[in-house]
């Protein structure tokens, strides 16, 4: 029986079309199949025709299911039933980003003896360039020694690199890395860093400190696959490139404390 207090209408068969009911002729030509069903509908002129519409479809649905061989009821079976019977419901789709601090954590200090694959060291000229030279005996007194400040690491590109920032001449001059005209190039800064550093304003300062095997490569965090570099050729400034392999540069460096 469907509605409230109403004088119902029996439509009783073993094949009943259900299309020869009058306010069944609005629904969908999907919902009409042979059943052999036993319902009685009741209608109404005060009942609204969506109500009607929507409980007779539920019943149909629910004979249909009852009569079908023995399976799961799938996730399938139910957006049927629910597209037909309920209004379409929109659904707006958002998304989010999160902000991703620019803010390094300083860590500790350290001290290293800096050598190319070369075995050349650096060295720093007046009034502010650092070249990698072949040095012996009492020459080895020109060599510089690099301050490394650690930061505490991120994830950078999916890729675990160690930030750090790097100093000679007992912190007086930092190496960082700058474009002009559209090229990055190394040179060195009198500053004071000290503390956090914030990427965001510091940025040129910062490199990663790569392992590579038993050496190890500065790449620069300002202009992203750039490394620090030597020249094959003594006594040429120090630089940066974007040719690791290349057979004029040199990217590797042994550190002793």
């Amino acid at each position: 029986w469907l509605g409230k207090n109403l004088a119902p209408v029996p439509l009783k068969g073993e094949n009943f079309d259900f299309k020869n009911l009058p306010l069944i002729s609005l629904l969908p030509q999907k919902a009409f199949q042979t059943s052999k069903v036993d319902i009685q509908v009741a209608a109404t002129k005060n009942e609204p025709l969506k109500s009607f519409r929507k409980a007779v479809l539920i019943v149909i649905a629910s004979e249909t299911l009852r009569k079908c061989p023995a399976r799961l009821f799938s996730d399938e079976d139910l957006l049927d039933i629910l597209s037909t019977i309920l209004e379409p419901v929109t659904f707006d789709i958002s998304s989010s980003t999160e902000a991703t601090s620019s803010i390094y954590h300083f860590w500790k200090n350290i001290v290293y003896n800096i050598q190319d694959t070369d075995h050349k060291s650096f060295v720093f000229k007046e009034p502010a360039q650092l070249v990698a030279m072949h040095l012996q005996g009492l020459n080895m007194e020109q060599a510089v020694k690099l301050k490394m400040s650690v930061y505490r690491p991120k994830i950078e590109a999916g890729t675990p690199k160690v930030p750090v920032v790097l100093s000679i001449q007992r912190g007086r001059f930092y190496i960082s890395c700058v474009s002009k005209d559209g090229q990055p190039v190394l040179q060195l800064e009198e500053a004071t860093i000290q503390g956090n550093l914030d990427k965001s304003q510091l940025g040129r300062f910062l490199f990663y400190k790569i392992e590579n095997g038993k050496h190890t490569r500065f790449e620069s965090a300002e202009c992203p696959e750039w490394f620090i570099c030597t020249s094959s050729q003594n006594d040429e400034a120090v630089a940066m490139t974007k040719q690791p392999g290349g057979p004029r540069v040199i990217v590797d460096y042994s550190l002793t404390s």
